[in-house]
C-alpha cells in the first residue's frame, strides 16, 4: 500500500461503485474526490437518490425477532466452537463475531434471515453430542417448495417495487448480458446493473421485472418475457412504465 488510492474515472460510473460510495465503504480520500463528481452528474445523482429512497424503505420495515429455539441452537453451536481444542478463539463473543464475518451478515440481518428461513447452524465435527442407542431415528422431512413468483396485474406494477428492489435475481434471464440484450430489443438503455430484478408472473405469464432509475424519486419498471426477448425483439417487452417514489 502506498497510501495513494486511484479515483475511478467517469462519468459514467457503475452502479456498484455508486452503491459503494453511498454505503461509505470507499477509502475516505477516494470518496472525498469522487462524491462531488458523482453529484455533478445527473444520471449518477439519480442513482444516489434512488439508493436513498430504497434505504428509507428498508429502515421503515419492522424488526423481526429471532425465535427462542433458533437463538438457543445458534448459541449452542457458538459455545461449542469456543471450547478449547475446538476452535482457536478465546471467548464466546469472539466466536460469535467470527461466525458473523464468515456468513457475511450483520447482527440484524442474521436475525431476520434466521427467523424468515428457519436457519439451523450445525455444530462442527468433533463437537457433536454422542448418539444415544435408544434414541428414536429422525423422521424424514420434505424440502419446502420455492416461493412462487410475485403475481402482478398490468395496472398495478408499482405494488411490486418494494419486493423487487430487495432482489438481484435474474431468474430465467440468468445474466446481466442477457438482460441488456432484452432491454436493447425494446429500445431501452441502462448503464450498469438494475436497482432490482426478480422473476414475476404477469397476469398468468412467467416474466422478469427489472427496476431502472428514471429520475428523481422515480423508477422505470420493465417486464420482460424471457422466452421471446432479445436484441431486435421488441415483442419481448411485456410492460414498460414509470412510477413515482412510494
Amino acid at each position: 500500500m502506498t497510501g495513494m488510492e486511484r479515483v475511478p474515472m467517469g462519468p459514467p460510473w457503475s452502479v456498484d461503485l455508486i452503491a459503494d460510495l453511498h454505503a461509505g465503504v470507499l477509502p475516505p480520500e477516494v470518496a472525498a474526490q469522487l462524491r462531488p463528481r458523482v453529484e455533478a452528474d445527473a444520471e449518477a445523482r439519480e442513482i444516489l437518490q434512488a439508493l436513498d429512497a430504497t434505504l428509507m424503505d428498508l429502515q421503515s420495515l419492522p424488526p423481526v425477532p429471532m425465535p427462542d429455539h433458533v437463538a438457543a441452537r445458534i448459541d449452542a453451536a457458538l459455545a461449542a466452537e469456543a471450547r478449547p481444542g475446538i476452535a482457536p478463539v478465546v471467548s464466546l463473543n469472539d466466536a460469535r463475531k467470527r461466525r458473523n464475518r464468515r456468513l457475511g451478515l450483520g447482527g440484524g440481518v442474521l436475525v431476520a434471515a434466521a427467523a424468515a428461513f428457519g436457519i439451523v447452524l450445525a455444530v462442527s465435527p468433533g463437537s457433536q453430542t454422542p448418539s444415544n442407542d435408544n434414541a428414536q431415528p429422525p423422521q424424514a422431512t420434505s424440502k419446502p417448495s420455492a416461493a412462487p413468483p410475485l403475481a402482478l396485474k398490468r395496472d398495478a406494477l408499482g405494488s411490486a417495487v418494494g419486493e423487487v428492489l430487495k432482489a438481484q435475481n435474474y431468474g430465467p434471464l440468468e445474466t446481466p448480458d442477457r438482460l441488456a440484450g432484452c432491454l436493447q430489443g425494446g429500445g431501452i438503455t441502462s448503464s450498469g446493473n438494475p436497482l432490482g430484478i426478480s422473476p414475476v408472473n404477469l397476469e398468468g405469464k412467467d416474466a422478469v421485472m427489472a427496476i431502472l432509475p428514471a429520475g428523481i424519486g422515480k423508477y422505470r419498471l420493465v417486464v420482460l418475457d424471457p422466452a421471446t426477448c432479445g436484441p431486435d425483439k421488441p415483442e419481448g417487452v411485456l410492460a414498460d412504465t414509470t412510477v413515482g417514489q412510494r
